[in-house]
């Protein structure tokens, strides 16, 4: 509260007890077990490259046009799990005439308590 001269009234101090961590009623930290966070989705999306081009550039696309990307044939591409970047990999084909993906390279954290 300030006083009309926007001066500091003579208010007493708040007096506020220090933060103290949660007792752990079972005497040791616990983690979310795994089970509990497997089955949640997330979305995986697999981009072989990117470009960047006008408006006016993406308005010319028709059918049949072809867009460079940044990447080069048979470099690996990247695998990300909502939005992060989790592995790299390349283009196979599958069963049923379907695209697949072989896991080359696993990248991201160096959680050394949690191997792959």
């Amino acid at each position: 509260m300030t006083n009309k001269k926007n001066e500091p009234s003579d208010q007493a101090p708040v007096q506020v007890d220090p933060l103290e961590p949660p007792v752990d009623t079972a005497g040791a930290a616990r983690a979310i077990p795994a089970t509990t966070v497997d089955s949640v989705r997330v979305t995986m999306v697999v981009e072989i490259g990117r470009v960047n081009m006008t408006i006016k550039e993406l308005r010319g696309t028709r059918q049949g046009t072809v867009i460079p990307l940044d990447r080069a044939i048979g470099e690996p591409i990247d695998i990300r799990a909502n939005g992060s970047l989790i592995a790299r990999g390349e283009v196979v084909s599958t069963e049923g005439h379907k695209y697949g993906i072989r896991v080359t390279e696993i990248v991201g954290t160096d959680d050394s308590d949690h191997p792959a």
